[in-house]
């Protein structure tokens, strides 16, 4: 009986981990396959746990949550996205952090209703994200 207990409890903590989803977008754009395209990259990546990825006109701000053994090669991975984001949308600005402040504060500008202060706030982000580099 212990033992159905336990592996229960387990199966329900394994499926609930698995519960969130691994791309998150925001797009303000009309060209809803840039976001669907930028959205499989990201799917495919083994290295990454969980993105935000902001489309706004022709800016595109990436904010990751790596795994855990993958933290350390942090700059590797954010340059490898940065140039790879570059090239394949050569007219956009691309911004890429892995840092796990910038990936907060754009769970937090996703949530935002007012399109101003939504840009306010995604100006605020590059400039931390130009300080952290």
């Amino acid at each position: 009986m212990r033992k159905a207990l336990l592996g229960i409890s387990l199966v329900l903590i394994l499926t609930g981990c698995g519960d969130r989803e691994k791309v998150m977008t925001y797009s303000k754009t009309d060209d809803t396959q840039h976001q669907h395209e930028v959205e499989k990259l990201f799917e495919k990546d083994s290295d990454i746990e969980q993105v935000n990825i902001v489309v706004i006109e022709n800016e595109i701000f990436v904010a990751m949550q790596l795994k855990p053994l993958k933290k350390w090669n942090r700059q590797k991975i954010e340059d490898r996205w940065q140039k790879k984001l570059e090239k394949q949308y050569e007219g956009s600005t691309v911004n890429v952090s892995a840092d796990f402040k910038m990936f907060w504060e754009s769970s937090k500008l996703m949530e935002e209703k007012d399109q101003k202060k939504m840009m306010e706030e995604l100006k605020h982000l590059k400039k931390l994200a130009k300080e952290e580099t």
